[in-house]
């Protein structure tokens, strides 16, 4: 499959300064500038393109693995007064801007497209029930919020327990031998957005992945867990707590100092 060497100006600027180095970007490299995937639908360097015709939902067709469950077309595809979620679930068709955010959306569609079905059918059910209002109410916003910036956590009990108090120095510095046994999997599109540029205070909203399942196993069964989890009365209840992620031992060299983790602008003291 070819694409047209040709790309949004803002795209290019992104992908062309990725640090790949860093592990969130591990699970999505294939459909990054060097990947396999890449190679195959725009073989040039991201550094390389100019800044002509071809749009981000070009690009992330051409990308686009089999299993992917939508395509992805013009902003301009979405009928007026159609809401969006509504839109793709009626039609497969994802409506696409020419900027970052809605190019990280649609690889957390090639990631996760189970998950992002899931959260898919709860908006349109949602909207379908109460139509599309002023306020979304609190069961659409929790799916936005996990869709925009969540992150599947499975890890050792201790280190949960020490995550739900916002005890950053346990979790952290304590307990931090046990990040080895941890399996960390962003789903949000805004997050991996920020990440592009991370800064310190990044916070994520983190979903706990059952005791049990194996870390080769999560990327396969969290669109089941979310949808076992994720019914209306536990959507009430906000099925999710903060994580400043650069706390993640690994994902910013500066935290190998406990000093790091002393700034309570962003490690701020335990709830008591």
């Amino acid at each position: 499959m070819q694409l047209n060497a040709s790309l949004n100006p803002m795209i290019v600027d992104v992908l062309s300064t990725l640090d790949l180095a860093r592990p969130w970007w591990d699970p999505l490299k294939n459909w990054l500038p060097g990947g396999e995937r890449w190679q195959q639908a725009l073989p040039m360097s991201a550094c390389g393109l100019d800044a002509s015709a071809t749009t981000v939902a070009d690009l992330l067709n051409a990308l686009a693995p089999a299993a992917c469950p939508v395509r992805f077309v013009p902003q301009s595809a979405l009928p007026a007064g159609v809401a969006y979620e509504q839109f793709i679930g009626q039609t497969g068709l994802c409506p696409t801007r020419d900027n970052e955010h809605d190019f990280f959306n649609g690889l957390c569609w090639f990631r996760f497209p189970e998950v992002k079905s899931v959260f898919n059918r709860i908006q349109s059910q949602q909207i379908a029930r109460q139509g599309v209002g002023q306020r979304r109410g609190i069961i659409r916003d929790t799916i936005t919020l996990l869709d925009e910036g969540g992150l599947f956590l499975l890890a050792p009990p201790p280190l949960w327990e020490a995550i739900a108090e916002r005890d950053w120095q346990r979790a952290f510095v304590h307990e931090r031998t046990l990040w080895a046994q941890a399996h960390v999997a962003p789903i949000g599109h805004a997050l991996l957005e920020k990440c592009a540029r991370p800064y310190k205070a990044l916070t994520a909203n983190v979903i706990r992945v059952p005791e049990g399942t194996g870390a080769d196993e999560v990327d396969h069964v969290m669109a089941q867990v979310l949808a076992d989890m994720l019914s209306p009365g536990q959507l009430q209840a906000k099925p999710h707590c903060p994580l400043p992620v650069m706390g993640i031992p690994g994902w910013d060299p500066a935290n190998e100092d406990p000093v790091f983790y002393e700034d309570a602008r962003v490690f701020s003291p335990p709830r008591r």
